[in-house]
């Protein structure tokens, strides 16, 4: 199907315009979503350091507490991708685990964080347990050039799956993998521009207002401070990519619209 595609920079725009809509209106859902991350995000920062210092572990941990942040998140990135696309309003966090719509989602939402912390697992667990000494020149660093190309391959992956989380949240007959990779494909420098631009403004906004969080370090006023700053930019950040998954189903979501064979 033919379908007139935005320019680049008005979809920018319209992710932004999408995001505050969603906030407002499913704003219980994002209040839960926003304690989930807050204290979730913190946990996955936090608990693997304080338990162990193998950092194979750590990784192991962290990722464990990730798919768990996965599993709460399901019902709120649901309600987004209704809301945009059925323009359903959920007035509740609507988290039902028996259901196969919820389970197919999850799923795909656990294969994604997997697949984007792999590079990281990867080098965790490359990592040398003890001191290792070399004798004449220093090897070429090849873990790195090893997690560098998994980095660039794990986004390139998740990248060309964005569609499909919205194709699950509206029962589409076509939500598969293959049919994901396939309209994404087609698109593929489109796709890469509007997943990766609109979140360049958040960045520098993180980066900016960061420093502010110093003025009173250790204290319980600059912990509760830094941990709701990052709760909301990590809602910020959810939200948006699940906004922008919805618009780029809409526009070339067409095998994906396909009943599988």
């Amino acid at each position: 199907m033919d379908r007139p595609r935005p320019s680049v920079i008005t979809a920018l725009f319209w992710a932004y315009w999408d995001l505050g809509h969603v906030l407002r209106k499913a704003w219980r859902p994002a209040l839960f979503a926003f304690l989930v991350l807050s204290f979730g995000g913190f946990a996955a920062l936090v608990v693997p350091l304080r338990l162990t210092y193998d950092p194979a572990g750590q990784a192991v941990m962290r990722l464990a507490i990730l798919i768990g942040l996965c599993f709460l998140l399901t019902p709120f990135f649901l309600a987004v991708h209704r809301l945009l696309l059925l323009g359903e309003e959920a007035t509740r966090y609507d988290f039902k685990p028996s259901s196969p719509r919820f389970q197919l989602f999850f799923g795909w939402l656990a294969v994604g964080v997997v697949l984007l912390s792999f590079p990281s697992t990867l080098a965790a667990f490359a990592e040398a347990k003890g001191p290792v000494y070399y004798f004449g020149p220093s090897p070429p660093d090849l873990d790195l050039k090893i997690v560098t190309v998994a980095r660039i391959v794990a986004l390139a992956m998740v990248t060309q799956l964005v569609v499909l989380f919205p194709a699950v949240a509206v029962d589409a007959p076509g939500a598969g993998w293959q049919n994901a990779f396939s309209d994404s494909r087609n698109h593929i420098w489109f796709v890469l521009a509007v997943t990766i631009l609109p979140f360049i403004p958040i960045g520098m906004l993180a980066v900016a207002v960061a420093p502010l969080f110093r003025f009173s370090p250790g204290t319980l006023a600059g912990m509760v401070a830094g941990l709701a700053w990052f709760g909301a930019m990590m809602l910020a950040v959810s939200t948006l990519g699940a906004v922008i998954a919805s618009r780029l189903y809409q526009i070339i979501g067409d095998r994906l619209n396909t009943p599988l064979r």
